[in-house]
């Protein structure tokens, strides 16, 4: 009796392992919710080894993606997910493990319109440029320790540019992402240019994105460097004693 038990289970498992290896990737469009700022607007292959193209942003702000992502399932060294898009510098792998799922470590460089997505403010100034993301392979488990003040996430906009302004770079800008106690701690500083930009915040699970910063031209900065900022400075948020407050909750 337990074998033929053994045997019913194990056609049962065959079926469902053929089933699920040729279904289609379509099926994963409304896999996501509709207020999340990531849609699958279409799909190809099947879960196994697909392709989708993708739309970041929410509302009239969503933008959708030049190039599909791929991806592809292997399973020699354990069940490995692997993603590719031209946007990354290599494949992105998630390794599932009995601790949890392992992210590699990766760089993304994209353009810095995809910004627009974001944030109506930012939407405004039209931005320009080129935005790289890098991040350290991480595990993400009920088990994780990240040790206080590591590095989760490093963003940088460089030749920044604005369809508002004629002036061009107007800087070069970082934002980090450290773990804290409970969450992670941001930091945005301008590494050059006459726009400066700079700010602090907190993210966590509980609250969400908690920032706080401030925009303002350059002291050293000509009137007619001033005068050509103006435009962004009004779009980019209220002003208070010639400095725009940047405020993100």
């Amino acid at each position: 009796m337990m074998r033929r038990l053994l045997a019913l289970f194990a056609l049962l498992l065959i079926a469902t392992l053929a089933a699920l290896a040729v279904m289609p990737a379509r099926w994963l469009i409304p896999a996501l919710p509709s207020n999340w700022p990531l849609a699958i607007i279409d799909a190809g292959g099947t879960i196994w080894s697909g392709s989708a193209v993708l739309a970041v942003g929410t509302g009239p702000h969503r933008r959708r993606l030049p190039d599909p992502v791929t991806w592809h399932w292997s399973f020699r060294s354990g069940p490995r997910l692997h993603f590719g898009h031209p946007w990354l510098s290599g494949p992105l792998t998630l390794a599932l493990t009995p601790r949890g799922i392992t992210v590699s470590a990766q760089t993304l460089t994209l353009p810095a319109q995809a910004l627009a997505s974001m944030d109506a403010r930012i939407a405004a100034i039209h931005p320009h440029g080129r935005v790289t993301l890098r991040w350290p392979a991480t595990r993400i488990g009920r088990q994780m320790q990240t040790a206080t003040g590591k590095p989760l996430l490093e963003a940088e906009w460089r030749d920044a540019a604005s369809s508002l302004t004629p002036i061009h770079p107007l800087g070069h800008y970082q934002l980090t992402l450290n773990k804290a106690e409970q969450g992670a701690r941001l930091n945005l500083t301008t590494l050059s240019g006459p726009l400066l930009l700079e700010g602090k915040g907190m993210f966590d699970r509980r609250r969400g994105l908690q920032f706080q910063g401030s925009a303002k031209a350059l002291a050293t900065a000509g009137p007619t460097v001033h005068a050509a900022l103006q435009d962004v400075l009004g779009a980019l948020g209220p002003r208070k004693n010639n400095v725009t407050l940047l405020q993100y909750r």
